[in-house]
């Protein structure tokens, strides 16, 4: 005989409330299950799971809570809804109840649970152990993988957190979550055409979210893509992207390269929104159409979620037009620290201890030590423009372009992937065979051709810090002419500390003045110990010349290179006007006719200039300027 109780028919409200969850109806099947258990005597178990489910799902984890409480009470071995409280005390933010239901259990899920609440909580290194167990348990756990590798982000490891993120992609190709971070890690460790195809991937799978879009575009603008930069982000920004980095990137691209008319449509189109955003595109705008006293009234406007480094860098170069040193100086000390928090030092040597390291070795050097043959092969030699950075290295390079016979390239990495190429050979660069010679240069002019050298004109090499480079270049190219740009030194750090530069390994040195102050130091020095110890020749251009009286210091450097004199030379703004988007943070300077306000400008600044007085002082004594007297 059948026993009548095995085979009994669920209750009928138990039966609507599941038929609701198979019709994706999970609200209404919670509205069922809680009238139910508001009259029910009898048992409750599959109601309280059910209804603890069902709430989860319609995304009301507060209406789970009580009925899986009360179920686990009489049921605390129930995995299931044990695994579910602990999901709800999450969603609801009470993470210590979420860890006491989960502390007691190693099942992937809980060490997920419990991981969260580390994460959550700022403990990244105890939020990594976990996930690093979950994943060893359940190899496909996607979250734990995409959550063990935003951990190391947080911890800085960025190298160790992207096979986490690869490993979350592999198994959920199509959620561009993970993407997002990988690129994140790959952006802060400057990998930016790995970032723009890991983005480029993304958006491939998502097409239209707007957050793909957007940091896509940024990767592409950090690669000087910019038709390609700015397709993608207008893209975004038609797709809805509301004000922010989308809108912000493409008014640096207008700005960066003087196309003020699509900047002032920019910034007429977000003004005739009222969205209180567009203060920052007004404010640069009108900066950059001589109207001071109204960017700064936009600038004070700009809400301080915008682009808080770029916000910085505005107001104090507005600031520094309307010859409030006080106020500028706080902002760009403002816009530094924003940029500092935004992307950390890497662990290792700074780029200043690199360079004191490297001029430590090169103080070995001599002339017998290393010789200088004569022709090596068809190439002749480059013209090497050095200087610290923010000398005057652009304006000279721009001027230099009115030579047909010229060709500059402009920041291009040749001599530094050599170096990269010969690691710690390069502080021993007499150690270089010289059978070796010709396949180097090789590789240098190979590099040249990839930035767009035509080879039928002499190149010339514009790159600040290859000054540090200047044994290297004596060693690999011996007959090469190297023009050395000066500016007075405390004119030169100041304008670095006030720059906006990407914190790439070398210019994360002007994100705090005395840093900057004594990476002058050591570049100027090591400059000086090898072009002393070489004999090596170089001619020098001043700065304050050369805005002063531009022919004068011009025909020097031309009678120095054996060219003939160009007329073209002196109308610097339409040469760059047409060379195009410029690669440093001179890019607005060079379009306007010469001024001299950028001479001298540390005097303004003085005060908060003394305290770095010890690097600077000797230096403006071996260039040859007048002493500086305390403040």
């Amino acid at each position: 005989m059948t026993d009548p109780s095995s085979s009994r028919t669920p209750p009928p409200q138990l039966l609507a409330a599941m038929e609701r969850l198979r019709r994706a109806d999970p609200a209404g099947a919670l509205s069922v299950l809680e009238s139910a258990l508001a009259d029910r005597v009898g048992e409750r178990t599959p109601f309280l799971a059910l209804a603890g489910l069902a709430a989860l799902r319609a995304g009301l984890p507060e209406r789970a809570i009580a009925p899986l409480e009360a179920l686990l009470k009489t049921h605390p071995a129930d995995r299931a809804s044990r695994l579910n409280l602990a999901n709800a005390y999450i969603e609801t933010g009470r993470f210590d109840d979420a860890m006491q239901v989960a502390a007691s259990s190693d099942e992937p899920a809980m060490l997920r649970i419990r991981g969260y609440v580390h994460q959550h909580g700022g403990q990244y290194d105890q939020a990594a152990t976990l996930y690093r167990q979950a994943v060893t348990a359940e190899p496909g756990d996607v979250a734990s993988w995409n959550n063990l590798g935003s951990c190391l982000a947080a911890l800085d490891r960025h190298e160790e957190a992207i096979s986490p993120f690869e490993h979350a992609i592999t198994l959920a190709p199509g959620e561009p979550g993970a993407y997002l971070n990988l690129a994140e890690s790959l952006r802060l460790l400057g990998r930016h055409e790995a970032q723009r195809k890991v983005l480029t991937d993304a958006a491939a799978i998502a097409p239209d979210d707007v957050r793909v879009l957007t940091e896509l575009g940024l990767a592409q603008t950090a690669l000087e893509e910019l038709g390609e930069a700015e397709q993608t982000l207008l893209r975004a920004i038609a797709l809805g992207a509301p004000f922010g980095a989308a809108q912000v990137e493409l008014a640096s691209i207008y700005e960066a390269e003087s196309r003020l008319a699509d900047l002032r449509a920019l910034a007429d189109r977000y003004a005739a929104e009222n969205a209180p955003e567009a203060a920052y595109i007004r404010a640069w705008l009108a900066l950059r159409e001589g109207r001071v006293d109204d960017a700064d009234t936009f600038a004070r406007a700009i809400p301080t979620t915008v682009a808080p480094a770029r916000a910085a860098h505005l107001r104090g170069l507005i600031a520094d037009r309307l010859g409030d040193a006080d106020r500028a100086f706080a902002a760009f000390s403002a816009m530094n620290r924003a940029i500092a928090a935004d992307a950390p030092a890497p662990a290792g040597e700074t780029f200043r201890e690199q360079v004191e390291r490297r001029t430590t070795l090169l103080a070995h050097i001599t002339p017998l030590a290393m010789p200088a043959p004569g022709a090596i092969d068809e190439h002749a030699d480059p013209v090497f423009v050095v200087g610290f950075p923010r000398s005057g290295t652009t304006l000279i390079d721009t001027m230099l372009m009115g030579q047909p016979g010229l060709q500059i390239l402009e920041e291009r990495p040749m001599m530094a992937r050599l170096t990269t190429v010969l690691g710690e050979q390069t502080g021993s660069p007499w150690a270089i065979a010289d059978d070796q010679l010709p396949a180097l240069r090789e590789q240098y002019f190979g590099h040249a051709r990839e930035f767009g050298w035509d080879r039928t004109r002499q190149l010339v090499d514009k790159h600040p810090l290859n000054m540090t480079r200047a044994a290297l270049i004596r060693r690999l190219f011996p007959q090469a002419r190297l023009l050395f740009v000066q500016r007075h030194p405390y004119d030169v750090v100041l304008s670095c500390y006030i720059a906006n530069f990407a914190p790439n390994f070398a210019m994360r040195s002007f994100l705090d003045l005395t840093e900057a102050a004594r990476t002058y130091d050591a570049v100027l020095s090591c400059w000086a110990e090898v072009t002393e110890r070489l004999a090596i020749p170089y001619h020098t251009a001043c700065y304050e010349t050369l805005v002063t009286d531009p022919e004068g210091e011009l025909r020097q450097v031309i009678d120095w290179l054996g060219l003939s004199w160009n007329e073209r030379m002196l109308d610097h703004t339409s040469t760059a006007r047409e060379r195009g988007r410029v690669r440093t943070a001179s890019y607005a300077q060079i379009h306007e006719p010469i001024y001299q306000r950028a001479s001298g400008r540390w005097l303004r600044y003085r005060h908060h200039l003394d305290q770095v007085a010890q690097w600077l002082d000797p230096w403006v004594d071996r260039l040859g300027y007048a002493p500086v007297r305390p403040s």
